[in-house]
């Protein structure tokens, strides 16, 4: 029976960079993924990492570390995965919010981060495509975004050729724990034993741990994105309604109702993407036309010239969202033995590189000073 340090479930955004740190930091690791490379949540992401839409606390900390995890993976393995610092436009159309978005953005700006309200001769100059008469602007020049299969399949490649295992369209049927390793039973391949397994798989992270008798609270929050076709309307930045901030911390699972507000962001192929929407029904993943409109109607808004240019597609992802906000990060039981990652919501990719950080300075035993905020067992009390 073959034996590793780490056996890494899932090839998303944050079980690549686990896996990523995980070998930087010199354990044997084995990846595993029941439908191949960045087949769940991070195959139906729009890829932005953002700071902007965090208010400071944990998620704002785990993002600027993030930021530079990430640049130091492109600085050591190329961009081919459409880095792109493009930055974000914050914007709302009432003018009674301004005060609210210059605020935002001064708080930011006091904690180190490059923010500011634009000056209404500089809005059409940095975003072009902005409604003339949108009443406040808000600027965040380090702002990123990534395609993200292709920064999945960058990491899984940089592994492979490190000599890191990966076993793909295998399922995982059972974890089998014992207070020195874990043993893991698959449906095609064979047993496996570990000295500690990192379960980075997203909404489906709870099903696999109530067998071992742990109930995580980590609920599926849909997300539909409209895919609009190539054209010559030039989207320099990631614009987001301001609103969307709000839209973002508020949670009520009981609610079904799809919550929208309007994002609007240019692709190195050409196409544009307008987002985002937020609901609470379930593992539902089809494609809702209703809520695609609801979409469209937000971002035409913001950005007029949308409203001449067809919608060629949609997609729905999941993002795995936890009752308090924050993601899930560390060992589940007594015997530190069985981690997961999970609970980032709709910021897995800007939260990715510091998740996978994390992670390795737990196993490693080195701590980490966002630990505690992150941790599982805060469910379990």
């Amino acid at each position: 029976m073959a034996s590793y340090d780490v056996v890494v479930i899932g090839t998303g955004i944050s079980g690549s960079f686990t896996a990523l740190h995980l070998v930087d930091a010199g354990f044997k690791v084995l990846v595993v993924d029941r439908n191949g490379l960045a087949a769940g949540t991070s195959r139906a992401s729009d890829g932005n990492l953002l700071i902007s839409d965090k208010s400071p606390g944990v998620l704002f900390d785990m993002t600027i570390d993030s930021f530079v995890h990430w640049d130091a993976m492109i600085a050591a393995l190329g961009n081919h995965c459409e880095y792109d610092i493009k930055g974000a436009t914050l914007a709302t159309m009432d003018p009674k919010r301004r005060d609210k978005l210059d605020a935002h953005a001064k708080e930011h700006a006091a904690h180190g981060v490059r923010a500011e309200l634009l000056k209404p001769e500089d809005v059409h100059r940095i975003e072009p495509v902005l409604h003339p008469e949108v009443a406040a602007v808000g600027w965040w020049p380090d702002d990123r975004q990534v395609q993200p299969m292709l920064a999945c399949y960058q990491i899984a490649k940089h592994l492979q050729a490190r000599g890191v295992e990966y076993r793909l369209y295998d399922e995982l049927l059972a974890i089998e724990p014992s207070a020195t390793s874990v043993r893991l039973r698959f449906a095609t391949g064979p047993t496996v034993a570990c000295d500690r397994l990192a379960l980075c798989t997203g909404v489906w992270t709870p099903m696999l741990l109530k067998p071992l008798g742990y109930d995580l609270p980590v609920l599926p929050r849909k997300g539909q994105i409209a895919v609009i076709e190539r054209s010559t309307l030039d989207v320099r930045t990631k614009i987001a309604d301001f609103a969307y901030n709000d839209l973002v911390e508020e949670i009520d699972p009981d609610d079904p109702r799809p919550q929208t507000a309007a994002i609007v962001e240019g692709t190195h192929s050409g196409t544009i993407l307008c987002g985002s929407s937020r609901q609470f029904v379930g593992l539902d993943r089809t494609v809702d036309m209703d809520v695609l409109a609801m979409i469209m109607r937000d971002c035409c808004v913001f950005v007029p010239g949308l409203k001449d240019l067809r919608v060629i597609r949609g997609y729905a992802g999941l993002r795995p969202c936890t009752p308090d906000g924050l993601p899930v990060i560390g060992p589940v039981d007594d015997h530190a033995r069985i981690y997961v990652a999970t609970g980032h919501e709709g910021t897995g990719h800007g939260l990715a590189g510091a998740t996978g950080a994390m992670m390795a300075d737990l196993m490693t035993g080195k701590g980490h000073r966002l630990a505690t905020a992150c941790d599982p067992k805060r469910f379990f009390k």
